[in-house]
């Protein structure tokens, strides 16, 4: 019985660790770009800092993107391509 219960604990435990490794895409529209700043401002109303040698001149005010935010800082974008 103790077997299957650590079997258990371990599974529920690896599932959990799992879930919190997803970094979450989110889709937006950009409302501006501080290219001083390294940053994008998306229609969600946050502002999120872009990975450094990032082009910034490929983003556009009112484009779609969809962005993958980083795992351990909610306020960086670790990707960023156009929405299809």
């Amino acid at each position: 019985m103790n077997r299957l219960m650590i079997a258990a604990s371990a599974a529920a435990l690896l599932a959990a660790s799992s879930f919190a490794a997803y970094a979450p895409d989110i889709t937006a529209a950009v409302v501006s770009v501080d290219a001083t700043a390294g940053t994008v401002t998306l229609d969600d109303g946050k502002t999120y800092t872009l990975p450094q040698g990032f082009d910034l001149a490929t983003l556009k005010a009112g484009e779609k993107v969809k962005a993958t935010v980083d795992d351990a800082d909610a306020s960086k974008i670790t990707a960023i391509t156009e929405a299809s």
